[in-house]
């Protein structure tokens, strides 16, 4: 009978289990979870074990161990899909932390135990090890056993270890990454605090050398040559790797294979597309018109050029904007349309054909934006840029160019996800410089990554040519302050501005969120007087006659008085 398998993300992995007490009287509890099971499947597939650890009055068994496992599961797949595995992870596990400590402390008839867990994170190409407590973790490859990380147990005793989930109010988890290979196996071990990992791994490696057997059947050998009494209780997992993913992002790995066509004419149908008027047509890529005989719509696909396999950061970007493009649902973000695999033929990403114009193309228009006009449309790209940060995407390439302004409604599109970078992903590309020069914050020039204050920097850039027509709100040799070109705006517009674009990280917003509430306060206290005209008497002659006469009568009044004395 074959080993049983899993597969998620381009894995599969044949398992073995192996225990010496049923289940439901052990105090261990293991676990493989597939993405797929939880509509993420190319965030792989997660095994775990864990063990619980009860003091008098706790509650024993596995009840600890299984809640921690399934939580962590759900918060691992459920978390952002820009967050890196080890980050979802660590979160999934903090978050259970508190919640077994604080019900430790209040819960005074039967309080949760502390529970130990090894987890194996088999994501992208690289597999992520998570360790707390006293569970064993080893890694076997090419005849040599490894421990792949160290336990918190105390020798000699089999009460709490060092570190565990829920026995602190401050959680500290072991992570690290290896590079996966075929023909690797894992072997995860709970049960044996008293007994060192030395002493363990010198009782398995002679089994693993003389037993070439699947996974089940070698996790009943490995736990027959480390049970020493009927009574021990002890779980042990094997995990042997039988395919790992195919190189390249898994996110879209479902595009890479896609062939290049050459440049569509207009009434060319494309996989149900009718092909219409070019919109734009760059170096890499042309946009085109197109409508949707199936979805019945009209839409607008970006078709990249054969020049594009050129530039290798380009058509990584071109990926990765196809991925981020179907994965934000913010309202002021433009949203990419997700094609069922068998309707593609070919590589280009498909978008709803917005109808308006460019921020760009309103500044050449002209006039100035007004108060009203500029400052809702700045409310909007902060919303937008907020609504990325919230999964953890930094644009990078925020300028007029950028933003579609639809015809006929007050709503914003940005536009252009190719050069985002996303911190839970992106870490070997984090210092690499992307956007445009005119509105990249100072330190993005000197390798500090793009994050929320160099968003609001650019935004700043953007916001003030809206207000002035296209001018830059730098001079030859200092920043021109929106009141020298916009007098008739109110003082806190400029002053907002200002900080944001404040040379220092530091002194500007914290982010898009914190810009926006200023722009709203300062709109909200604004005096009368700088927002309206101030209000003037005419001079008329009538108004001139009636001054003097007033003189005058004032005058005969106080020599009247005078006489009389």
């Amino acid at each position: 009978m074959p080993d049983p398998e899993v597969s998620s993300g381009g894995w599969r992995i044949a398992t073995g289990f192996a225990a010496t007490t049923a289940p439901g009287t052990s105090r261990h509890f293991y676990a493989v979870y597939e993405g797929a099971a939880f509509a993420h499947e190319e965030r792989g597939i997660l095994a775990t074990l864990a063990s619980t650890h009860p003091l008098p009055r706790q509650t024993g068994g596995a009840t600890s161990a299984q809640l921690t496992v399934h939580t962590l599961a759900e918060g691992y797949f459920g978390a952002q899909r820009t967050l890196s595995a080890p980050r979802a992870a660590s979160l999934a596990l903090t978050a259970i932390n508190d919640w077994l400590f604080s019900q430790s402390r209040t819960d005074s008839a039967r309080p949760p135990a502390p529970v130990s867990l090894s987890a194996l994170l088999f994501n992208q190409r690289r597999i992520g090890v998570a360790q707390i407590g006293a569970c064993l973790l080893f890694r076997y490859r090419g005849q040599t056993l490894t421990p792949l990380m160290r336990d918190h147990a105390q020798p000699g005793s089999t009460r709490v270890p060092r570190r565990a989930i829920g026995l602190d109010a401050e959680f500290i988890a072991e992570f690290t990454e290896e590079e996966a290979q075929p023909a690797d196996r894992y072997i995860l071990i709970a049960g044996v605090e008293d007994v060192t990992a030395d002493a363990i791994q010198a009782k398995l490696t002679p089994q693993l050398a003389a037993a070439p057997a699947g996974p089940q059947q070698l996790a009943q050998t490995l736990l027959a040559a480390i049970a020493t009494s009927p009574a021990d209780d002890i779980t042990l997992m094997v995990l042997d790797i039988v395919i790992t993913p195919p190189a390249g992002a898994p996110q879209t790995q479902e595009l890479t294979h896609l062939p290049l066509r050459p440049a569509p004419r207009d009434g060319d149908v494309w996989d149900g597309f009718e092909l219409g008027k070019t919109l734009y047509r760059g170096r890499y890529t042309m946009l085109k018109a197109a409508y949707d005989t199936i979805g019945k719509r009209e839409v607008a696909l970006k078709i990249p050029l054969p020049a594009m396999l050129q530039d290798e950061i380009f058509a990584a970007g071109f990926m990765r904007e196809a991925w981020i493009g179907t994965t934000v649902r913010g309202s002021s973000v433009a949203q990419y349309l997700d094609l069922p695999p068998e309707r593609r033929s070919s590589l280009y990403l498909v978008m709803p054909l917005y109808k308006g114009e460019t921020l760009e193309a309103r500044l050449h228009r002209g006039p100035a934006a007004s108060l009203p006009e500029g400052i809702g449309i700045a409310l909007k790209l902060c919303e937008a840029v907020q609504d990325l940060a919230a999964i953890q995407i930094v644009h990078r390439d925020i300028k007029p160019e950028n933003i579609m302004l639809l015809a006929g409604t007050n709503e914003v599109r940005l536009l252009d996800l190719g050069l985002a970078y996303l911190p839970g992903i992106d870490t070997a590309d984090a210092t690499r410089p992307g956007g445009t020069i005119r509105y990249m914050a100072p330190e993005l020039l000197h390798g500090v990554a793009a994050n929320a204050r160099t968003e609001v920097y650019a935004l700043a850039v953007t916001i003030y040519r809206m207000f002035t027509a296209g001018a830059y709100p730098f001079g030859q040799r200092e920043n021109v302050p929106l009141s020298r070109l916009r007098p008739d705006l109110p003082p806190f517009l400029g002053e907002c501005l200002a900080r944001a674009l404040a040379p220092k990280p530091a002194a500007r917003y914290a982010d898009a969120g914190e810009f926006a509430r200023a722009l709203q306060l300062g709109l909200i206290n604004a005096s009368e007087p700088a927002l309206t005209p101030r209000r003037t008497l005419p001079f008329t002659p009538l108004r001139i006659w009636q001054f003097f006469t007033l003189l005058f009568a004032t005058g005969f009044l106080f020599l009247l008085l005078r006489g009389l004395k």
